[in-house]
């Protein structure tokens, strides 16, 4: 009991450090750059530009649809975006754990540089006691500093909506209608998390505890009510789609559960894949499926159930199981349909490929750690694969890939993210051994001590200007 009283009470003088640290260094927030940013941003309706729809699912493994491989889910809509449009086979998450990589995903930047460096948990005690340990300066939502997909596309005069799970924060000023979204319709966290509670913008739409087993189809009907009404505005429309499986606990509604060959599991993974197809046919209906850019992905490799594939490791793991994820883009105006990109790529790309494919210049005053891919959307044979790739489970750096190297400083078990720790180097050959068995550290000295070099430097460089701020004269 003494030693719990003696923990709360360091937790809670830490959290107040914390935000008296915060408080201090308030006048390192940018707003007023992101602000000039956002605002020199033109409306580019006139051009019909392409609709937006990113399906992110949570924790699906790379091996759990149909089309990368899986016998035993059925997923014949998730498979119809595969044949109009392009498979990606060596994407990387931006981060192997859920607050992170959405930070990423919507930033283009490593979540620690938007002081998102580890899961957030719902406003309370347990979140208090944490903060200062587990966050990045106390921090309890993405810093409003920072620039989403969603707010450039705002400016651009796109309708913007969410749907699904968030992981971004519960409280203001770290919310989907800070950051850019005027329509949102699900969850502020994972569906481990209580209360769970479904929120509509800033307003609870269905009190804890939300029944999970109809969410999907819940949300399935918010997302096609927000395209409808968007189709119906003019505008072209960016809508975000995160759904909450088959994230562990595993829910299905009546009409899908014990159907799948894959347990639960499966049946939330096919119910997940009726909702792609009734997307799909709403864009069908209102004719705008072929000028639509439609991103199907995941966020992190599986989790206690799901397939990696043939890759080592689960997520939170700095291995390939626990980063590399099936990704699909699809947009029969532009992509050409049944093909295959094998460089690699990362999700930190999917904010500056959309700014180009727009005519947007990026933020010049940030580190934008993605690169623009877009001219792999016309021929997957480019390869883009000298860009590195760091592996930042929580705040440092665990590993670095660049071109077909792949480099560990050290790693856990295949199945324990904090334990076990060996110590490297270990590096290895993705072309190779994508399974990451073998060990060539000691065959390839030079290239080991070249890309410890640059993690090395990476680390330092997040230690010195973690924000990645550009100073200019």
């Amino acid at each position: 009991m003494l030693l719990e009283t003696c923990l709360a009470i360091g937790g809670i003088a830490g959290a107040i450090l914390a935000m008296k640290r915060w408080q201090i260094k308030k006048r390192d927030i940018k707003g007023d750059r992101k602000a000039a940013y956002l605002s020199r941003i033109t409306n580019t309706t006139g051009d019909k530009p392409p609709n937006i729809i990113i399906v992110l699912c949570d924790d699906l493994g790379f091996g759990d649809i149909g089309c990368f491989g899986n016998a035993s889910i059925k997923t014949p809509h998730v498979d119809i975006l595969a044949r109009h449009g392009m498979m990606f086979k060596n994407c990387n998450s931006s981060a192997p754990v859920c607050s992170p990589y959405r930070a990423g995903l919507l930033t283009g930047r490593y979540g620690i540089r938007g002081h998102v460096a580890g899961v957030f948990f719902p406003s309370g005690l347990l979140s208090l006691l944490i903060s200062p340990f587990f966050y990045s300066r106390g921090m309890r939502g993405l810093s409003p500093d920072e620039i989403t997909l969603a707010e450039v596309l705002e400016r651009a005069g796109y309708a913007t909506g969410m749907v699904g799970k968030w992981h971004l924060g519960d409280r203001r000023p770290h919310l989907p209608n800070d950051f850019g979204f005027n329509h949102f319709f699900g969850a502020h966290f994972s569906n481990d998390m209580v209360p769970y509670a479904i929120y509509r913008n800033r307003d609870v739409a269905i009190p804890a505890p939300a029944d999970q087993d109809v969410l999907t189809q819940q949300l399935t009907k918010d997302a096609i009510s927000f395209i409808d009404s968007s189709v119906r505005s003019g505008k072209p429309f960016f809508l975000y789609y995160a759904q909450p499986f088959p994230h562990d606990p595993l829910h299905a509604s009546p009409a899908f559960r014990g159907k799948s060959l894959a347990g639960l599991y499966g049946d939330a993974v096919e119910e997940l894949d009726w909702s792609i197809g009734e997307i799909i046919a709403t864009l069908k209906h209102h004719g705008v499926f072929d000028n639509t850019m439609i991103i199907f992905t995941s966020d992190n490799g599986p989790w206690h159930e799901g397939n990696p594939g043939y890759q080592r490791g689960r997520k939170y793991l700095p291995f390939e199981g626990g980063s590399r994820v099936p990704m699909i883009a699809c947009w029969p105006a532009r992509i050409p349909p049944g093909t295959t990109c094998k460089s690699p790529c990362s999700h930190l790309d999917i904010f500056p490929t959309i700014l180009s494919l727009l005519g947007i210049a990026p933020p010049q005053d940030r580190v934008i750690d993605g690169q623009d891919i877009s001219p792999i959307l016309s021929n997957p044979q480019i390869a883009t694969n000298q860009h590195p790739y760091h592996y930042i489970p929580l705040k440092n750096a665990k590993a670095i890939r660049k071109g077909k190297w792949k480099y560990h400083s050290r790693h856990g078990s295949d199945n324990a993210a904090y334990f076990l720790l060996r110590p490297g180097p270990f590096l290895f050959d993705m072309e190779a051994d994508p399974q990451e068995a073998y060990n060539l550290a000691m065959n390839h000295p030079d290239i080991a001590k070249e890309l410890a070099s640059e993690l090395e430097q990476f680390n330092a460089s997040l230690k010195k200007n973690q924000r990645g701020w550009i100073l200019r004269a």
